[in-house]
């Protein structure tokens, strides 16, 4: 598909419940490795709800400007909560679906993502090939989009396909990819609607695990 001079590629839903099945031992892996995370990374469990979160002291507004403005800096994860609790809710359908997403790695020195960050998506941009997320419709998406020179668009989809619901975490309801085969969910609230950028704060979880923080950027909007 041919996009404003952009090379978009689709590919049949088939394949994604197939890649998936044949990708099973890696995201197993991954899956495990998130309770191998130096800290727990437990938000919405328990008595969270009694959990005082101090963090680094950083005020929620000097933490946002370090997020949008992209500084290459290991984030404090208390603030990380802190700043998605203080963010409104958006919603799956209304606000996700139908949209190309950027993607960048917030980094917290003892997560998962940390390690995609390093061996992945770094060495992948030298080669300018960065990553991003699409959702086709409230049912159909692509958990992991790269993208060539913002010209070439082709999905991953060896974690299989994605639907976009809006589920409760830590007290709110708000839009939540969910992945058709992975315990794993993506929960997301509006950091940014200022200027023309929509940015979005994400925190990928496997079960009660957080696993990692991440932006969307929402590409039209750039």
């Amino acid at each position: 598909m041919n996009t404003k001079g952009k090379l978009v590629i689709n590919l049949p839903g088939i394949l994604y419940d197939v890649a998936q099945w044949v990708m099973f031992p890696l995201n197993m892996l991954i899956s495990g490795m998130c309770h191998l995370q130096p800290k727990s990374s437990v938000w919405n469990e328990g008595k969270w709800q009694n959990r005082r979160l101090e963090g680094s002291g950083k005020p929620l507004d000097q933490i946002k400007t370090e997020i949008l403005e992209q500084q290459d800096i290991a984030y404090n994860e208390e603030d990380l909560v802190r700043l998605y609790d203080s963010l409104p809710n958006v919603s799956a359908k209304e606000d996700l679906v139908g949209r190309y997403w950027k993607g960048k790695i917030l980094r917290t020195n003892g997560s998962v993502l940390d390690l995609a960050e390093w061996v992945i998506v770094r060495p992948l941009s030298l080669l300018g090939i960065k990553w991003g997320k699409r959702y086709r419709t409230q049912h159909q998406g692509d958990p992991l989009l790269f993208r060539w020179a913002d010209k070439l668009y082709f999905p991953i989809p060896i974690w299989g396909n994605v639907g976009m619901t809006d589920i409760r975490w830590r007290e709110e309801a708000t839009a939540t990819m969910n992945y058709d085969h992975q315990p794993w969910k993506d929960y997301f609230k509006l950091i940014s609607n200022e200027n023309g950028s929509v940015v979005l704060l994400g925190v990928w979880t496997h079960k009660h695990i957080a696993g990692g923080w991440f932006t969307l950027t929402l590409e039209d909007s750039e």
